[in-house]
């Protein structure tokens, strides 16, 4: 047996608002398209996401962390994606901070009120070129 990938599946009431997030303002790229149904990869690793128009958001009124992404450099991805971060209302955007379980990680909030977060260990630097 060999595991391909392990996908994050979101269910969100309303795609198109969800596409425009992740990939006008998040760098998701769509790869395959229904009515429905997208999937979607960010650096050659998917996301699944699923139209349920009558989900509802959230129903206990506590936003989750559905989806993590482990990365190098989550301040240089900040930094290029802050301007249309800044874009997004008040409240939807947690800038880059260091956790006390020893990640760095920003987090922006998904069409359906839970979160995606972004991390690195914290305390590890970014690779560079040598020059």
């Amino acid at each position: 047996m060999r595991i391909h990938q392990i996908t994050p599946f979101l269910h969100v009431p309303d795609l198109e608002r969800a596409l425009h997030l992740l990939t006008e303002v998040l760098p998701f790229e769509v790869k395959y398209r229904e009515t429905e149904y997208a999937y979607l990869e960010l650096e050659g690793h998917g996301f699944r996401i699923l139209e349920e128009p009558a989900r509802v958001t959230t129903p206990d009124g506590k936003a989750r962390m559905t989806v993590y992404v482990d990365m190098a450099d989550i301040d240089g991805l900040y930094a290029r994606l802050k301007p249309l971060l800044d874009t997004l209302p008040a409240g939807d955007v947690d800038p880059p901070r260091d956790k006390p379980w020893k990640q760095r990680e920003f987090m922006v909030r998904l069409p359906d009120g839970d979160w995606i977060a972004f991390g690195q260990a914290a305390g590890v630097m970014p690779p560079t070129s040598a020059g």
